[in-house]
């Protein structure tokens, strides 16, 4: 009797280590996506699990349009609503109905709102199959989901749509990616790090703009002439489950469309689905709206707007929201956190975006920011007082206007500062973050041919030095562990250009 007490036991024991090692080797082989990316899925549903229960009172859903228009930080800081932005890209409305799912049995919103970008199919070259996405953007937000009964249904529900898809392989994920251990990194290892920094409650901060981009909008009096486009296979059956969930709830769901050039026949279609069923349906293309928020296609950007393009479609969406649906407003201490990432992701795109060099050494003073310097054939004689100052500033002590020509000079600006300037050839490596990543510098002139001389910069692996003359600059933000930008100043000239590389 003991033996066999003794032989369950061990069965037990060794099961229980079996699924344990599944279970966190299966988290060690599922690609990562986290705030530092432009589309941070996996902080976007983690993040969502690490919310107290009942804090959220309008969920947002949709594709990348969603991820980059609806902004949480802004729609809490000026109206004081909680929300959260459960969009993801090219969001098949399968998975909206699964997420909202799932997002039911942790949160209690009041309102839902959805952009309507795939209701309609991607252009003919651009469509999968009847999921109306790729495989790729499916398993990024079911791989985040909770094992449950739910992710089971959902697994099969997205197979019976897409048959080219395992329905096991979102609860087991090692059957999609047993064959990716040969390519894991930092990022695999240190998820619970990386979640825990957090994201911007799902919202996505973009830069950029589109210089001679027109505006594209339409009028209703446009719309009476054009025949509907129809909605994707799935829209009949998804979009029912959704509004229905809805009903059920008491949650007030909503309509809306970015600015993206849509056409009228597609404007048409979702504005006859959204008035027969009762749904108010904002649609920014629509010239009056587009208007209404300042926008514009040059300066704020279609489809995937800027960070300030996204800011008025969001303060627009908070007001309504308050004035016009009475969306209930509470103060939430979570939202200092992703304040304070949000200001840095706009600091860091501030700082990729600016051209004026005076400025730009400004905008270095940062405490997140490691610089990187490296001046390996000649640095040129118009730097200025103006700018020797500003390198002052960033605690460097070479002035490098005495800097004599045909002298290298290398600076390293980390939790210390290192610089080097010297005639002969050389070569030094260093760790920033806790030894974590190495840097290499090397400069060898011994080739008497230029092409084969050696001015070298190596960050994290990735080669950073080029053979311009002047000043290159690498800054490497610490807190978003990757390199944000690259620049090269150009100071053998009087006018110093700065260009980018």
């Amino acid at each position: 009797m003991k033996k066999r007490i003794l032989l369950g036991i061990k069965c037990i024991l060794f099961v229980t280590l079996a699924l344990f090692c599944v279970l966190v080797v299966n988290r060690w082989l599922m690609p990562k996506y986290y705030y530092n990316e432009s589309w941070p899925t996996t902080n976007t549903y983690q993040d969502f699990y690490k919310l107290d229960k009942n804090t959220v009172e309008v969920l947002f859903f949709g594709s990348s349009h969603a991820v980059s228009s609806f902004n949480p930080q802004v729609v809490y800081d000026n109206y004081g609503i909680r929300s959260y932005n459960l969009g993801c890209e090219q969001q098949s409305l399968v998975i909206t109905y699964y997420w909202l799912k799932e997002a039911l049995k942790y949160q209690s919103p009041e309102a839902v709102v959805i952009d309507t970008y795939t209701f309609h199919k991607y252009t003919d070259a651009y469509v999968y199959n009847d999921m109306n996405c790729s495989e790729g953007v499916v398993r990024k937000p079911m791989d985040s989901m909770k094992l449950s009964p739910l992710k089971f249904e959902a697994g099969m529900a997205i197979e019976k749509v897409d048959p080219t898809q395992s329905g096991l392989s979102f609860p087991f994920t090692n059957i999609r990616y047993h064959t990716r251990w040969t390519s894991l990194g930092e990022n695999d290892y240190t998820e619970a790090e990386m979640v825990d920094h957090g994201g911007i409650k799902g919202f996505s901060a973009l830069g950029g703009t589109s210089p001679g981009a027109a505006d594209a909008t339409f009028s209703e009096g446009d719309v009476d002439s054009v025949e509907a486009e129809p909605m994707v296979v799935i829209a009949d059956e998804y979009l029912g489950k959704i509004v229905n969930l809805c009903e059920e709830e008491g949650i007030k769901l909503i309509f809306v469309n970015i600015p993206y050039g849509e056409s009228i026949a597609r404007y048409k279609s979702t504005k006859e689905y959204a008035d027969a069923h009762n749904i108010p349906f904002y649609d920014f293309n629509e010239e009056n709206l587009y208007h209404e928020i300042g926008y514009s296609a040059e300066a704020d950007r279609y489809g995937h707007p800027n960070y300030i393009g996204a800011e008025k479609i969001s303060n627009y969406l908070g007001e309504l929201l308050l004035n016009e649906y009475g969306i209930s407003t509470k103060s939430d201490s979570s939202f200092d956190k992703s304040r304070e990432i949000y200001i840095h992701k706009v600091n860091n795109i501030k700082l990729s975006e600016t051209t004026n060099i005076y400025e730009y050494l400004e905008r270095l003073n940062d405490s997140d920011y490691d610089i990187f310097v490296f001046s390996g054939r000649n640095i040129g004689s118009f730097v200025d007082e103006d700018m020797a100052n500003r390198w002052f500033a960033l605690g460097f002590a070479t002035d490098l206007r005495s800097i004599p020509e045909g002298n290298h000079y290398c600076a390293v600006k980390s939790d210390s500062i290192i610089e080097k300037m010297t005639s002969e050839d050389i070569a030094f490596s260093g760790t920033i973050r806790n030894g974590k990543m190495i840097y290499n510098f090397l400069i060898d002139t011994t080739n008497m041919l230029p092409n084969y001389q050696m001015f070298s910069m190596v960050i994290n692996g990735t080669e950073c030095g080029n053979q311009n003359t002047g000043i290159d600059i690498v800054v490497y933000d610490s807190d978003f562990k990757q390199i944000i930008d690259k620049v090269n100043i150009n100071t053998t000239v009087e006018e110093k250009t700065m260009t980018r590389y």
